[in-house]
């Protein structure tokens, strides 16, 4: 039996917000990313960035109307120099 979640998709004109620097007390988004599907315990993004993502790497994201999450970066796979595909598990 496997454990992943039903996907599913994004609200038509949603988006995510990212904020990097997940030790910060206030939410501070640095890229704006299109959000390509949603499951219960995360979704997968798609951004433009030469920030060095890394799977594990703890974030902030604000998906879609839903308000702002700690996050980790479960996986990342660059599609082109500067465009990244990354999964992202909901820590709450």
């Amino acid at each position: 039996m496997t454990n992943r979640h039903i996907r599913f998709q994004p609200d038509p004109l949603d988006h995510a917000l990212i904020d990097f620097n997940f030790e910060g007390k206030d939410f501070s988004p640095s890229a704006v990313a299109i959000i390509h599907d949603e499951s219960h315990s995360g979704c997968s993004l798609i951004l433009c960035t030469t920030q060095k993502l890394v799977p594990g790497q703890k974030i902030k994201v604000s998906v879609g109307r839903i308000g702002v999450l700690p996050c980790k970066i479960a996986w990342g796979k660059e599609l082109e120099p500067s465009v990244i595909k990354i999964g992202i598990q909901f820590l709450e």
